[in-house]
């Protein structure tokens, strides 16, 4: 009785509804490790047995249609092609990095044509004479700048290397570095100040045959199609450590900047353009010149803005430059004039118009027989901008003695600048008139 009462007790903690528990099975509980172990052999063998089984279908389904099963697999595999990723919203397009058999990558293409582009490309060193004041009086000394060029043209008797004029505004020598790493000395033939382009010159008899041979003319293109977000490399000589190259997107076209002669229209790039690459060029992807570096913006809250000449802008200009004939000192000609460039504080302050301010004419020169006076500014030689000193001499010595240009200028009358233009017959140094 006592085993009994201790079942009742069991029974009677149970919940309500409970009913009796069953009796236990005579036969021994198998243990819950054994128990797993089964379930995962079975599974194993049902998994073999459906594979097999599928595998025969497929089978038998390609030999008796073989063509709806070519079918049916390339539609499976371009299913399994075009299904986006799961973690990827719908609305925007997944973009595959991988390179196809026999691509190549960025950084090959760029080195192709840079290799295939650097025999056009040129190192320029300038020796410019810089004036500075101590105490009021004016102290000189030769002072050394660097910038860049692109071989654009080849005649009998000269290449043709076309530059920035603020590469060599002022400069007593030049002298150009070419891809063997041979230097000779250049002469400008021909610039435009308001342009920034200048034309320098370099005999074929001072280069030998083994450096005609591994000189090249650069292909100039069409900056016009060019496109924003298209990739660019500049190569130039950065720093005056000789050339290199930097590579970049075009950043805008038809940027209007100011620059210290006035405001150009130019492209805008993320290239590196640094002191040096003044006068490189800027090439697109095809090797095709599309620029000439020109400028950057430097400051400290400004990052990767530089700025080229579009090349169908700078063409016709270079090729006008290219036409000018190389004169030695004897044969350019004279204007006969002492002038002084107008600081642009002064400009603003009185209002006066940019150019070259005449304080003095020579008697019987070129100037006074035209009718130029003491108190005009000068502001065009011919079609050129002129704004300093320097920029009026290059586009006087750019014509022969004897020849006649024309000059803008403006002159004071009632107490407001109007606008002259006279044409000057360019004379001789008076130091080399009795020659």
């Amino acid at each position: 009785m006592e085993q009994d009462r201790d079942t009742y007790e069991f029974l009677a903690e149970q919940p309500r509804g409970a009913q009796e528990a069953p009796p236990e099975s005579k036969k021994e509980k198998k243990h819950p490790v054994r128990k797993f172990f089964s379930c995962i052999f079975l599974s194993v063998c049902f998994g073999a047995v459906a594979g097999a089984s599928f595998f025969g279908m497929k089978l038998a389904f390609q030999r008796l249609s073989p063509a709806a099963s070519k079918e049916a697999t390339e539609k499976g595999d371009q299913a399994a092609v075009a299904k986006p990723s799961e973690s990827a919203s719908a609305d925007i397009p997944t973009v595959s990095l991988v390179k196809e058999s026999g691509e190549e990558d960025g950084s090959e293409l760029v080195a192709k044509v840079v290799k295939a582009t650097m025999p056009a490309m040129v190192s320029i060193n300038a020796t410019v004479r810089q004036t500075s004041y101590y105490f009021g009086q004016p102290f000189s000394e030769e002072g050394q700048g660097s910038g860049s060029g692109i071989i654009v043209g080849k005649n009998d008797n000269e290449i043709l290397i076309a530059t920035n004029y603020h590469v060599v505004e002022g400069a007593t020598a030049l002298s150009a570095v070419l891809t063997d790493q041979t230097t000779h000395t250049v002469t400008v033939k021909g610039s435009d100040a308001a342009a920034d382009l200048a034309i320098v010159a370099l005999p074929l008899s001072d280069l030998s045959a083994d450096t005609l041979s591994k000189i090249d003319v650069a292909v100039l293109g069409d900056s016009d199609r060019a496109q924003v977000g298209q990739m660019v490399i500049a190569i130039g000589n950065a720093l005056g450590y000789g050339r290199s190259v930097t590579v970049g997107y075009l950043g805008a076209k038809d940027r209007e900047i100011e620059l210290k002669n006035g405001s150009m229209t130019l492209l805008q790039t993320n290239a590196a353009i640094n002191p040096g690459n003044s006068g490189g060029a800027l090439l697109n992807t095809k090797g095709e010149v599309i620029g000439i570096n020109n400028a950057k913006i430097a400051d400290t809250t400004i990052e990767g803005i530089g700025f080229a000449i579009p090349i169908s802008k700078a063409t016709p200009i270079l090729k006008e430059l290219m036409t000018r004939e190389l004169l030695t000192d004897e044969e350019k000609g004279y204007l006969g004039v002492t002038v002084q460039s107008l600081d642009s504080a002064m400009v603003k302050l009185y209002g006066w118009p940019e150019g070259v301010y005449i304080s003095a004419v020579g008697s019987g020169s070129a100037a006074e027989s035209a009718g130029i006076f003491t108190g005009d500014i000068i502001t065009h030689v011919n079609r050129t901008r002129v704004t300093t000193a320097n920029q009026l001499i290059n586009a006087v010595t750019t014509h022969r003695y004897g020849e006649t240009v024309t000059v803008t200028l403006q002159r004071i009358s009632d107490g407001q600048f109007k606008e002259h233009t006279i044409s000057v017959t360019l004379q001789k140094k008076p130091e080399l008139q009795k020659k």
